[in-house]
Order: structure tokens, then C-alpha cells, then sequence
């Protein structure tokens, strides 16, 4: 249905005669709304024949060049729609830009009026009419005929940019792109494509749920991440040709992120216990070290009371002295020793319920146990404690992206349909939903 436009100016005294910004916004979004219509139309036969052109439904002699045509037509009519969908694009952009500079040409109209109502008797004569010269500098009319002179000519300029850019359009031969030929090939072996897509998925899946479990070996779990990106791959292929759904690319993202997301917490968690580990063994040495003198107090507070006495020999004094360093010595050594023994404790072993919450990752759960023993064994720390802290917060941004990936990837096998295994139960609406982000690149959704 047409919409109605604001009407036009028609006497554009004093500025000129005719209308210098003519056009109708509203009658192109009119034609755009159309040629939307025809393009939905195009796609809509485009789907229909693709089924034809994929389908074994056709028998008999003619049945294979039937199905060739089918194909070829169905990207003819794709190419065709996507010239409608460019060209009213450009159409779009025009009839906003029109209305733009109509609107500037309007309120310069305006202003004119304005300023020749508010204009002497003999200034009003002098520029009445519309080719009654420039005037002076400063007569407000010309002022006015050079913004709508200036205003005129950047309509015809746009008019010229969006009118080369349809015959551009228009003129171009439809046939078929290199990516048209490309799309051909994905979709000659997008059977194959999926099937293998889906292997490698559940193989990434079968390796992830065994993990929980089992800590794989470190080839399989670099297996487990090449795979994730061929299915990866796979999707946008055949995302790309039309062939599968753009949400599967995007959990395909989301799982890839959520491992990136899982690495950098492990790494952040080992950092905070390696700098926790080196304040342990700090505190374990200053601990020691102050339980040795405790237990020296003694003999330290006796050699001291003989070198600070007075009247004691020299003698006596070299031998407190040498009393005094033994202890100090052994007090050291003390401290180093235990300084040694905590750098020589393993981390800890986390229990298989403790791995089980961390999807199994052995690693993660076995580091942050060790910063909560350091944290117990050295309550007194203020290094150690600091050093600490941020453990929580790594162990959780593993924990979740783990959890996660493992709610999305299961979530869609178990509602999701599957090439590996076709039989297996599926719901419509989920497929459904997926099908509504099918989307060829090139084409309009």
C-alpha cells in the first residue's frame, strides 16, 4: 500500500521558480518495499528447486539433466534476487538522503520568507524577484540563493553517485560468481561434509566426557582441540553455501572461546601457586629459623650477659662470642633446611571428586588444593596469604567455561539431530529453531 508524503513546497518564491529538489522519498520506499517482495519470491523458488536439484525423487531418463537444470536455475534465481536486494539497498540509502536535502532546501525556503517579510519596502522590491540579480554580499535573499544553489547541487550529485551505482547493478550479467561455482562443489559433497563434521564432534565429546574421569594423555587432549576446530571449519563451510545453520558456527565459537577462557585460568592458577610457593618457602624459613632461637634463647641470653659484663676476660668473651654465633649458625641452618623441605613438597593430590567438579582436569584441581594447604600451613603469612589470593577466581573461570561448553555441546546432541546416528531421537522445534538462521553468503536472511 502507498504511503502518503508530506506535500512539497510549490511556490518557492523569492528564491526561484520551480521546486530545485524535486522527488519523492515515499514513492521509492514504495518500490523498495516491492522489490523486497520480489526478492523474497525469487529466494523462496530458489529453496524449492534446490530441493529438486539435491532430491533422488526424479526417475527416468531425463531425471539426472532435469536435476542439473534445477541446480543451474536455482543459482540464476539466487544471483537475481541478490540484484534486487543490492539495488533497493542502494534505493534505501538514496530516498533517506533525498528526504535529507529536501528538508535543507525547505528550511532555507523559510528562511528566505522570513528575511523578506522582515526587509525594508525598497530592499523587498530590490530582490522580489527570483532573477533580479546575486545582490550584495550582504542582502540576506542572495545569501539564501547561494545555500540552495549549494543544496542543488549536492542532490544532483547523490542523484548521479546512486543512479551509477543502479546501472551498475542493472548491467551486470548474471552468472555464475566465482563463489556460485564454489557453492556448486560444497553443495555436491555437503553430505559427506556433515557426516564427517559430526564424527569429529562426538569423538571431541566422547573425549571431554572421559576426561571427567580419566585425565587423558596430552596427545589426546591436543586431539581434542584440533578437533573441535575441524568441526569448526566444517560448519562455516558449509554455513557459508547455505548447507547448515550459523548458530552451529556459533556454539562452535563458543566452545573454542570457552577453551581459550579455560587455558588462561589454568595458567593464571599456576602463577598464584608458584608465587605462593615461594612465599611458603620464605615463611617456612623465617618460622624455623625463630623456632631454633626460641629454643637457644638461653644460651644467647647468657653469652650476652658474659660479653656485656664488665670485668670479663677476653678469654671468656671470645668464648661466649663463638657460643653465641654456634646458635645463631644453627638457627640459620635450621631455617634453610625447612626453607628446602617445603620446596621439596610436592603439590597436592586432589581427590577424584575434587577433579570431577573441574571436568576432570587433574592439573587445576592439584594446584589449587596445594594453595589452600600453603594457606593452612602458614596461617601467620601475610605473604603467603596475599600471594594467594585470586586462586578462587581462576579455579571458578575454569570451572565455568568447562561447564559451560559441556551444557551447550550436550544440550544440542541431545535435542539435536545427528548424520553419525539418524535414528537418534530429535526435536523438531530446536531443528526449527536452528533453521532460522540458514544463510547463504551473499544472500539476505
Amino acid at each position: 500500500m502507498a504511503t502518503t508524503t508530506r506535500p512539497r513546497p510549490r511556490d518557492w518564491h523569492p528564491l526561484t521558480d520551480t521546486d530545485p529538489t524535486p522527488g519523492d522519498p515515499e514513492s521509492i520506499r514504495d518500490e523498495v518495499a516491492h522489490m523486497k517482495l520480489l526478492a523474497g519470491m525469487l529466494r523462496a523458488e530458489a529453496a524449492d528447486l534446490k530441493v529438486i536439484g539435491a532430491g533422488d525423487g526424479l526417475k527416468g531418463r531425463y531425471a539426472t539433466k532435469l536435476r542439473d537444470e534445477a541446480r543451474e536455475l536455482e543459482v540464476h534465481l539466487r544471483e537475481t534476487a541478490g540484484r534486487y536486494e543490492r539495488i533497493h539497498g542502494h534505493l534505501t540509502a538514496w530516498a533517506a538522503e533525498l528526504e535529507a536535502i529536501q528538508s535543507d532546501a525547505d528550511r532555507i525556503l523559510r528562511g528566505a520568507r522570513a528575511d523578506a517579510e522582515t526587509a525594508p519596502p525598497e530592499d523587498a522590491e530590490s530582490t522580489s524577484g527570483p532573477g533580479s540579480g546575486s545582490g550584495s554580499s550582504d542582502d540576506p535573499l542572495a545569501r539564501h540563493r547561494r545555500s540552495l544553489t549549494r543544496v542543488e547541487a549536492h542532490r544532483d550529485e547523490r542523484a548521479s553517485h546512486y543512479a551509477a551505482r543502479i546501472r551498475h547493478e542493472i548491467n551486470d550479467k548474471i552468472k555464475d560468481s566465482w563463489w556460485e561455482r564454489r557453492k556448486n562443489e560444497i553443495d555436491g559433497v555437503k553430505g559427506a561434509i556433515s557426516l564427517v563434521a559430526d564424527v569429529m564432534s562426538w569423538v571431541a565429546t566422547a573425549i571431554a566426557l572421559v576426561a571427567i574421569v580419566m585425565t587423558p594423555a596430552g596427545w589426546v587432549a591436543a586431539l581434542a582441540m584440533w578437533l573441535a576446530i575441524g568441526v569448526f571449519a566444517a560448519h562455516l563451510l558449509l554455513a557459508s553455501a547455505g548447507d547448515c545453520s550459523w548458530l552451529d558456527v556459533g556454539m562452535d565459537i563458543f566452545g573454542l572461546l570457552t577453551m581459550g577462557v579455560g587455558t588462561i585460568a589454568l595458567n593464571n592458577l599456576r602463577g598464584v601457586q608458584i608465587a605462593t610457593k615461594l612465599a611458603a618457602e620464605a615463611a617456612a624459613e623465617e618460622r624455623a629459623a625463630a623456632t631454633a632461637t626460641r629454643a637457644s634463647r638461653s644460651v644467647l641470653d647468657r653469652t650476652s650477659a658474659t660479653v656485656n659484663r664488665r670485668g670479663t676476660t677476653s678469654a671468656a668473651r671470645a668464648t661466649a662470642r663463638h657460643e653465641r654465633n654456634i646458635a645463631k649458625a644453627a638457627a640459620k641452618r635450621a631455617g634453610r633446611a625447612a626453607a628446602a623441605g617445603e620446596a621439596a613438597t610436592p603439590v597436592a593430590e586432589a581427590t577424584q571428586r575434587e577433579a570431577v567438579l573441574l571436568g576432570g582436569d587433574r592439573e587445576t584441581a592439584n594446584l589449587y588444593k596445594d594453595v589452600v594447604r600453603m594457606r593452612a600451613a602458614y596461617p601467620q603469612s601475610a605473604a603467603v596469604q596475599r600471594a594467594s589470593q585470586g586462586a578462587e577466581r581462576h579455579r571458578n573461570a575454569f570451572r565455568d567455561a568447562w561447564a559451560g561448553a559441556t551444557a551447550v555441546d550436550l544440550g544440542d546432541k541431545f535435542v539435536g539431530d545427528s548424520d553419525l546416528f539418524p535414528m537418534k531421537p530429535a526435536s523438531e522445534d530446536y531443528g526449527g529453531f536452528k533453521e532460522q538462521y540458514v544463510k547463504e553468503i551473499g544472500s539476505a536472511w
